[in-house]
């Protein structure tokens, strides 16, 4: 859909590139997760938006909601500062419906009522991020009804390499960051580690109800609440022969965050801590010929979350356990079909409670692929992928999708997209003793686009509806997690435009409009209805570039049916430059929030004013 692919920040990262003198052109960026294999960009149908290592170092975003927010166009609203819960909207379709993934290993958190934390995973070492828009389930199974977002990470080159980086700020932010790696034809190594800490600003704020909204943190005497991150990633992988490889990947994530009691100026708290050790291992061992592209992979995740109160904790341990085996068989010029299954394990350990919830998932799956030429001399793409999975405690679901991607001038196509989508319900959402219903049933989903244009200019008319859509509603103490039986409706036009004018300006906007209604015809909580995302570089030389990006968001509601506060209606801009003194060495600096505008993304929770940052890159 939109252009075979929206590079976000496009300008910016080919332009840095460019100026680096580097190698890095539109014809060599990929995309892994559309069909669960390697393509270049402009032979996928899906909708995809690419976020590229260049974008990342040049806008220096810290976190994956960060960039998806300043990067990505998309809708995220958070509950304070760093590190706190964060909540993405792709299409009006919130996270939970999100697969993330992390060099193919699953990141949602079944433990989590967020299912993805974006706010903690940090990107010193990632190469890319994928968001692919759609029910995805056809390929990835449940939890990927709306989108799939891809982390690609870091691989080791050719010989010794380094890189370190600094960066000090506002509210005493602190991040360094450093990476070592060496190669040879035979084997490869990479080691990457970061340490971010901020003391942060009060998480609780004057809901818009009160009489002191408008006032920040400092004025009003509300503690900080502060956030520690330390990640740790290792990747080893050794060639046993030209056509043989075998990878071994291990990921460290260990946060602290100290959160608030709840929204509004009474929720400021001194007590309540959250303690997070996530882990992700990779064992690999693939095979590529000219006929086959053969892989069978164990990935396991785990996640340990303690919570600290006034007067009592609770401590959850969740884990997931996949092996899966694919092979990608071509059969012709630019034909393949990919056949795989897996087994996957889900559970929940409640250790306070000493419970365990679990589930279990075997699926086969298969995608075909081709790339032909009905029209004289230009590409016609299509894709049909199929999933069956076979659930012990939940229905068994089939998924699938079909794309089909047209060219018809010279770089402007057609495309269109349509898939299903089955999301079974969290444990969170079932057996949390506060919120969680165990009544709850998997979600089935249906998501449709069409676009027109190219890579400069393009217009998706989008149609998503889910059955059965499990929401949070309610006012406490009578809320929590229910089925809305019938179906959920989200539709809209996403319009974008990218382009680089006389050399020195980078130019990238995107329109988005979205709908949304539940089965009850109430529109959703949280979504805009309207968002502008704009970035424009100027390169004023090839060592010295200033870049301004803003976002506009419209009406919004803090509750469904146009309930609760008006949380939208306000642009917020920020100013990023690059001085580079010679190829090893950057210096950088930043401001967020350049107007100081006082928002809120959700009533009663802070967000930053005016912030200042500075630092630098070094690179061997």
């Amino acid at each position: 859909m939109q252009k075979t692919i929206q590079l976000s920040l496009l300008s910016v990262a080919l332009l840095s590139q460019l100026h680096a003198d580097n190698e890095y052109t539109l014809k060599n960026i990929n995309v892994t997760a559309s069909q669960g294999t390697t393509l270049n960009k402009k032979d996928v149908t899906d909708d995809v938006t690419v976020i590229t290592k260049e974008a990342i170092e040049e806008a220096h975003v810290t976190t994956l909601d960060e960039a998806l927010n300043k990067l990505g166009g998309i809708s995220m609203t958070q509950n304070g500062g760093p590190g706190h819960t964060s909540s993405m909207f792709v299409r009006g379709m919130d996270t939970k419906r999100t697969l993330v993934l992390i060099d193919g290993v699953r990141y949602n958190n079944p433990t989590s009522s967020a299912g993805a934390e974006f706010s903690q995973i940090m990107l010193d070492n990632v190469d890319q991020i994928e968001i692919i828009k759609g029910a995805q389930s056809g390929v990835w199974g449940s939890d990927a009804g709306s989108a799939v977002i891809n982390i690609i990470t870091s691989k080791a080159k050719k010989g010794l390499h380094g890189i370190a980086n600094i960066e000090y700020g506002s509210f005493d932010t602190k991040k360094s960051s450093l990476q070592a790696s060496y190669a040879t034809d035979k084997y490869d190594i990479l080691i990457d580690g970061s340490l971010f800490h901020t003391d942060g600003f009060s998480a609780a704020a004057p809901k818009k109800s009160e009489a002191n909204y408008g006032k920040r943190y400092d004025e009003l005497g509300l503690e900080k609440d502060a956030y520690e991150n330390k990640t740790l990633k290792t990747k080893f992988g050794y060639n046993l022969t030209d056509n043989d490889r075998i990878d071994a990947n291990i990921q460290a994530i260990n946060s602290f965050i100290h959160f608030d009691s709840g929204a509004g100026s009474s929720g400021d708290s001194s007590i309540p801590n959250t303690y997070l050790q996530d882990r992700f291992y990779t064992l690999a061992y693939k095979h590529k010929d000219t006929l086959n592209d053969f892989k069978i992979q164990y990935n396991l995740s785990t996640f340990s979350r303690e919570n600290t109160f006034s007067s009592s904790s609770s401590i959850n341990k969740g884990s997931v356990n996949e092996i899966k085996a694919d092979d990608k068989i071509a059969y012709a010029k630019d034909s393949f079909i990919r056949v795989g299954a897996s087994f996957q394990k889900f559970e929940d350990k409640k250790i306070v409670q000493n419970e365990t919830k679990s589930y279990s998932v075997i699926s086969v799956f298969t995608t075909n692929y081709n790339k032909v030429q009905l029209l004289s001399g230009l590409d016609t793409i299509l894709t049909e992928s199929l999933r069956y999975d076979n659930f012990d405690n939940f229905d068994n679901a089939l998924t699938g999708k079909i794309g089909a991607k047209q060219f018809i001038i010279k770089d402007y196509y057609i495309s269109l997209n349509a898939g299903t989508g089955y999301n079974v319900p969290s444990s969170y959402q079932l057996y949390n003793p506060t919120f969680g219903d165990t009544n709850l049933q998997p979600e089935k989903s249906f998501t449709s686009d069409i676009t027109i244009g190219s890579d400069t200019v393009w217009i998706t008319g989008f149609y998503n509806e889910i059955t059965d859509f499990i929401d949070f509603v309610g006012v406490w103490p009578n809320s929590g997690y229910a089925q809305i039986d019938g179906k959920s409706k989200f539709q809209g036009v996403e319009i974008g435009y990218d382009d680089y004018f006389f050399d020195s300006f980078g130019v990238n906007a995107m329109y988005t409009y979205v709908k949304t209604k539940d089965a009850n015809g109430k529109e959703l909580a949280r979504r805009p209805k309207n968002q502008i995302d704009a970035r424009v570089t100027y390169y004023v030389d090839e060592n010295f570039d200033l870049g301004l990006n803003a976002q506009y968001i419209g009406e919004r509601y803090d509750g469904a049916d146009k309930s609760g506060a008006q949380t939208g209606r306000y642009t917020v801009a920020n100013f990023v430059t690059n001085v580079r003194t010679n190829k090893y060495l950057t210096f950088y600096a930043k401001i967020n929030n350049i107007t100081d505008k006082y928002y809120q993304t959700v009533d009663g929770y802070a967000t930053a004013g005016r912030s200042l940052f500075v630092g630098l890159n070094i690179k061997y």
